[in-house]
């Protein structure tokens, strides 16, 4: 790779839009639900879907659940997303993104959340 090319590809990728999210990870077996919120939310898809495959656990408090049930109980499902604005910091994205998380909890009964 020549170092003008690899200068394009670093720009081109300081330059896409970032989007993040809110997803919900669920477990049919027991109607519970982890709902989160990601500054990417392709990348936390992602990291799911490896999970399932490679027999790992996507994240700490679905253990218990995943040994019980089988990773084959959890679904992944994106609630919203939302699209960093070019004069938003990654602070600033993240505020709005737990905003965001906050306004989805609230629709959920705290007895079904992990």
């Amino acid at each position: 790779m020549n170092p003008q090319n690899k200068k394009d590809l670093i720009a081109a990728y300081k330059q896409r839009v970032q989007t993040g999210g809110i997803y919900a990870v669920s477990n049919a077996q027991t109607g519970k639900s982890l709902v989160l919120a990601s500054a990417d939310i392709d990348g936390i898809r992602k990291r799911y879907e490896f999970a399932e495959m490679t027999g790992g656990c996507f994240h700490p408090k679905l253990v218990k659940d995943a040994q019980t049930y089988g990773n084959g109980a959890f679904t992944f499902t994106v609630l919203e997303t939302l699209d960093q604005k070019p004069t938003q910091t990654n602070r600033e994205f993240a505020d709005d993104l737990n905003v965001l998380l906050d306004m989805w909890l609230e629709k959920y009964d705290p007895a079904t959340l992990y």
